[in-house]
């Protein structure tokens, strides 16, 4: 197995990447310095976008461009930067966190309190319609998510109490239901942040804190363990022409980079035996 960086850039906490095909470019946040980058896979080349917001994550459209959730809701990001509120409906306090965009064009995303107050955060769905709303309540931390690739399923991890739940998915109509507590994480251990669904089902999570990337059966039984010498990996995707590259994103926040030199840098990460599914993107 093969870890190295994809670009210089050193993130204060890099957020979820996601893949472009067309370009073989992965795009990232930095949540704190209101940021997003692009770089490319194989020449690192790396361009960073200023924006006037907190971004918890972004996401492709089909018109060419960004939907991301924001600091205060969701906005629009042109592909050169360019950012128009699109709902503005959290309070001053919260700000948006982890998202994704599911295999129908919705864009799903959950909210948490800046202090991490407990149940404070939300859940919520961005239509196709560009409408929007709340789907779930009482959430500390709203954090990684993914469909299984049938799309029956829906995994949602809130990192605070630090469980990952798996609801049956409705893909027609958006509905989740029937949640079940699938993975308990031992926050001694690292707390779970973000996460992918591998083409054959397996549910890949990042721990934060713990320095490693874990892999699941959709049982919820640990398959193995991916150590990556930085201590605060926060989510991945899969990229590349096979979707067989691992792309992490990572934090430099409290971390001395003389000892991490990785520490903020987004990694590629190949030889996992493992696959992703399609990059989906919004509308």
């Amino acid at each position: 197995m093969d870890i190295r960086a994809i670009s210089e850039v050193v993130s204060d906490l890099g957020e979820g990447p996601i893949w472009t095909p067309e370009t073989n470019s992965v795009t990232w946040t930095d949540i704190t310095q209101n940021t997003f980058h692009t770089a490319n896979i194989d020449t690192g080349k790396t361009e960073s976008f200023g924006v006037p917001s907190m971004i918890g994550a972004i996401a492709h459209t089909k018109d060419g461009h960004y939907i991301a959730a924001t600091q205060k809701g969701f906005a629009r990001i042109s592909l050169e930067g360019k950012y128009s509120p699109l709902h503005s409906f959290l309070q001053d306090d919260m700000r948006m966190n982890d998202g994704k965009v599911d295999p129908a064009g919705r864009f799903w995303a959950g909210s948490m309190a800046l202090s991490f107050e407990k149940d404070r955060g939300s859940l919520y769905v961005l239509e196709t319609d560009n409408s929007y709303q709340k789907v779930l309540d009482n959430i500390t931390l709203s954090n990684g998510m993914g469909w299984s690739p049938d799309a029956r399923y829906f995994y949602y991890i809130d990192s605070i109490p630090g469980v990952l739940k798996r609801f049956d998915y409705d893909l027609d109509n958006g509905k989740i239901s029937n949640p079940k507590n699938l993975i308990t994480f031992d926050a001694s251990t690292g707390v779970p942040d973000g996460m992918s669904v591998s083409s054959d089902g397996k549910i890949v999570v990042a721990l934060w804190d713990g320095g490693r990337i874990e892999i699941y059966e959709p049982t919820g039984a640990k398959v193995s363990e991916i150590k990556l010498g930085v201590s605060r990996p926060t989510c991945c995707t899969f990229a590349g022409p096979n979707q067989d590259i691992l792309i992490v994103s990572t934090a430099s926040q409290g971390i001395d980079r003389a000892d991490e030199p990785l520490a903020g840098k987004i990694l590629a990460v190949t030889g996992t035996g493992l696959s992703g599914l399609p990059t989906q993107q919004y509308g």
